[in-house]
């Protein structure tokens, strides 16, 4: 049971931290500045994260 809720905890996060990655990356597209580069190079860091994190289950 404990692993099942692990599961879940670890979707649930995966999901929240990808939606603010997007947010980051939406964000930074709408105005032209090292600051808005920079919000997106991090929301495009997160997602690369979590696209890592998945595609290394199934290495």
């Amino acid at each position: 049971m404990v692993l099942f809720m692990n599961k879940w905890v670890e979707m649930i996060l995966c999901i929240l931290v990808f939606c603010i990655c997007i947010v980051l990356v939406i964000i930074g597209q709408k105005t032209v500045g090292i600051k808005n580069l920079l919000l997106q190079l991090v929301g495009l860091v997160g997602i690369l994260a979590l696209l890592y994190g998945y595609n290394k289950k199934y290495k």
